[in-house]
């Protein structure tokens, strides 16, 4: 009678084991309206399809300059761009082929153009924007969703290995993230108890400009405006 408890308790579980998983195939989706996207189609690479000089954040490679973080700055100055699609800062050389910057972990600031950015390991390179007691990193990235032969999407994840083949359509699109940030120990995406953990003296007012402007700490205007207000307080 035990074993036949055990048994019947096993075959209860093993179905809710089932349907509590995580897997991403549970997870459909629709591609986002609104969007432009890259498709890379099946069985394809993405430095062969014809938006492959569209992925970059500026038309045009830019004179670059990089500060390491030992304080030395290198005298030349490479033609930069940042690749959006794979997360990278690339260098046209004079002559040869377009390659990535390496060693980023040792490098402070890259100049790109007057643009300014820094490599966070936790988030990826990001656009400075707004620099101030508080500033604003603005970072550009690709969003992706995967589809099957039979038109099914799902979702990707930051596992997608861009530079590889698949079996399925992928769809591409650009994002915008902002962060607000005192150093690059603490860094918090946009939201509306960032500034008050960081000015707690002033968090009065900053809830009380928020409420007043109806402040939109996904839009970018709205996140310069209160950020530059709070740094004058």
């Amino acid at each position: 009678m035990k074993i036949l408890l055990i048994v019947i308790l096993i075959a209860i579980g093993i179905p809710a084991l089932t349907q509590g998983s995580s897997s991403i195939y549970e997870r459909t989706t629709n591609l986002p309206k609104g969007k432009h996207f890259f498709v890379l189609p099946p069985n394809a690479y993405w430095n062969k399809q014809p938006w492959v000089d569209s992925v970059y954040l500026f038309p045009a490679f830019q004179p670059g300059k990089l500060e390491m973080k030992n304080g030395f700055t290198p005298s030349l100055e490479p033609m930069l761009n940042y690749n959006v699609f794979l997360d990278v800062v690339d260098i046209r050389p004079a002559e040869g082929q377009i390659f990535p910057l390496a060693d980023v972990h040792d490098v402070k600031t890259i100049w790109i153009g007057d643009h300014k950015f820094i490599y966070v390991p936790s988030f990826g390179y990001m656009e400075i924007i707004l620099e101030g007691k508080a500033s604003v990193g603005e970072q550009t990235l690709m969003r992706a969703i995967y589809e099957l032969s039979n038109g099914t999407k799902y979702p990707l994840s930051n596992t997608d290995v861009r530079t590889g083949i698949s079996k399925g359509t992928r769809y591409y699109w650009i994002e915008k993230h902002y962060y607000i940030f005192t150093d690059s120990s603490r860094i918090y995406r946009s939201g509306s108890g960032v500034l008050p953990k960081f000015f707690p003296e002033q968090k009065g007012k900053i809830k009380s400009f928020v409420r007043g402007h109806k402040t939109d700490f996904k839009k970018k205007e709205d996140i310069l405006e209160v950020v530059s207000f709070s740094n004058e307080l």
